[in-house]
């Protein structure tokens, strides 16, 4: 029998298996891949290359002094990125109710080998890890937070935790924070119980996403695509009058890294989509 979550009641699991009724389950627990190591074992897709991409440009918008919160870090993909690109952040804290999901306390985020030093050796700036149900952290959580990094996790939730989820996140955040979420963009008529993965247990519509963090106190500032099917990418370019671009950069480069790239412009029809907001200054 799975475990329940003393929050919501419904089960925690670590995906959904056959038989799993996708409205009683709370959360699961499984990870996404990681990154690094699919592109260091040159074995990899689009997925993992706008993943790469996204961690990246989240660490370009860490600042000097930042307090950065990682909701539902799972290994600690944040990490690297932050001790190469945003070393003099003034602290990381990453939170997530699987504590076996956090191996970045003892072993390379890269890499799965062990630390040759303690984590705090090892990364520039310090780091922490909170165990919690990210729909309860805001009373666990020891600070509040210039930088919040949400990325492809509020899919994995059931979507009543997923929005308290937010209104912990708002409870956390600075005046002025910068939230970064990511997810999948479930088309407007599909149920978002009908999921791609079985690790999701409901994908967002960007209408509802859009919703959420309006209500917890946030504000959208813009949008982008992360990933786009190539089917959309080439209507798009037909639309746009930009198919021989598309074509010339196509006969050069592999569909794994230029379908990330043309993303951005194309939220609406992208798979994956990114919001970037800000905390209300006026709490």
């Amino acid at each position: 029998m799975p475990r329940r979550d003393p929050v919501s009641g419904k089960a925690i699991v670590h995906r959904v298996e056959d038989g799993m009724d996708r409205q009683d389950i709370g959360l699961t627990s499984y990870q996404m891949r990681n990154m690094y190591r699919q592109l260091g074992d040159a074995f990899f897709t689009h997925l993992d290359v706008f993943n790469y991409i996204q961690h990246h440009q989240i660490a370009r918008w860490c600042k000097k002094g930042n307090h950065v919160l990682d909701v539902c870090c799972g290994r600690g993909l944040m990490l690297p990125l932050l001790r190469y690109y945003a070393k003099d952040i003034g602290s990381y804290t990453g939170v997530d109710i699987a504590p076996e999901n956090a191996t970045f306390l003892d072993k390379r985020v890269t890499d799965g080998k062990p630390l040759e030093q303690t984590v705090q050796d090892y990364y520039p700036f310090p780091v922490k890890y909170v165990e919690s149900n990210v729909a309860v952290m805001a009373g666990v959580l020891p600070r509040k937070y210039d930088v919040i990094i949400y990325t492809s996790a509020i899919e994995h939730m059931h979507p009543a935790m997923g929005q308290l989820s937010l209104v912990e996140c708002a409870q956390v955040a600075k005046p002025g924070a910068l939230l970064v979420l990511t997810c999948p963009n479930t088309p407007e008529d599909q149920d978002g119980y009908d999921t791609r993965y079985r690790a999701h247990v409901y994908e967002w519509k960007r209408s509802e996403l859009t919703k959420g963090v309006e209500e917890a106190g946030f504000t959208v500032q813009f949008e982008y695509g992360l990933t786009i099917s190539k089917k959309a990418l080439e209507g798009l370019a037909t639309r746009y009058g930009f198919g021989p671009l598309l074509s010339r950069i196509a006969g050069v480069v592999p569909p794994e890294w230029y379908l990330p790239v043309f993303a951005p412009m194309f939220p609406r029809e992208s798979s994956e989509i990114a919001l970037v907001c800000r905390r209300e200054k006026h709490v």
